[in-house]
């Protein structure tokens, strides 16, 4: 593996791993509970870290998008073969890359959530389609299967790097959700809008007609069961509007059964026209014709 990170340039498109893109797999704020599950249609999520010390907040999200996009870039930084990821770079660089607005004491807090990534572990259970029949699968692992955090030490011969659990490593390397980078950047400084933009990002993707997700639906991908409704659907809506800020041309309504997607344009393109995806005229007909299905 080269150390040369010369040659890799500040991607204007980040990609999200599939799974972020489903259900939030980081809490927010820094809970005191054992684990958490999330569900999106067949398949359910638990997270558990290790002493109950949480990766959360916004530094595990952007390291991973980080992460996802240094391999669909075939980066000098990621060695195929052993699963791993060298951050060679400065760490004012790699903030820069990774959109981490830099202050004094960063490195540390970054060093301590890849130790606390490095001690999470995920279980997915999902029912599955395999030869005429549905199976229950179930996978447990960790985020990563080793790793050194040298960011804080402030000896340029010490590099950061990490290795990832094969399933990890499976998720990361599938199809993925590419995402504006700035548009991540800017809501990364709100973990939970951007857990929303990825997964609008994902679901508008190829969205041909409008489609109705419930509360309840919505809870469960990014809420526990235990917050009162009122409580996630305030939240909810106050980090969609920062999403919205943030990509003009995306199209959705808040109902009292649930939230309204309509086909949008990409992120991507955000902000390179004057005209809509959706005017507001033909969202209000589009409205008349939503139905309800399976959001996933």
């Amino acid at each position: 593996m080269s150390n040369d990170s010369g040659k890799d340039k500040l991607l204007e498109v980040v990609y999200s791993p599939k799974l972020m893109s489903i259900v939030s797999i980081f809490p927010v704020d820094n809970p005191d509970i054992e684990f958490f599950e999330r569900r999106n249609g067949a398949v359910t999520v638990n997270i558990a870290p290790l002493r109950r010390e949480w990766a959360y907040g916004k530094i595990p999200r952007l390291i991973l998008l980080y992460s996802r996009s240094l391999i669909m870039e075939q980066s000098e930084k990621v060695d195929f073969d052993k699963k791993t990821i060298v951050f060679d770079e400065s760490f004012r660089s790699f903030c820069k890359h990774a959109g981490l607005t830099y202050y004094g004491g960063l490195a540390k807090d970054v060093d301590e959530m890849l130790n606390r990534m490095l001690n999470t572990t995920i279980q997915l259970r999902g029912w599955f389609d395999a030869k005429e029949e549905q199976i229950l699968a179930v996978g447990n692992y960790r985020i990563f299967d080793y790793g050194e955090f040298h960011f804080h030490d402030g000896d340029s011969s010490e590099k950061t790097y990490i290795r990832l659990s094969d399933l990890l490593w499976q998720i990361l390397t599938e199809n993925c959700v590419p995402l504006s980078r700035e548009i991540a950047a800017q809501l990364g400084r709100s973990p939970r809008a951007l857990d929303i933009y990825q997964w609008l990002a994902y679901r508008t993707y190829t969205l041909k007609k409008p489609v109705v997700v419930s509360w309840e639906n919505l809870r469960s991908q990014f809420d526990s069961a235990d917050t009162p409704m009122y409580s996630f659907r305030r939240r909810f809506c106050r980090s969609l509007e920062k999403v919205s800020d943030a990509w003009p041309e995306l199209a959705t309504s808040v109902g009292e059964k649930g939230l309204t997607l309509y086909p949008s344009r990409s992120s991507l393109t955000s902000g390179k026209g004057k005209e809509k995806a959706f005017g507001q005229g033909a969202i209000s007909s589009a409205k008349e014709s939503a139905m309800t299905e399976n959001p996933f």
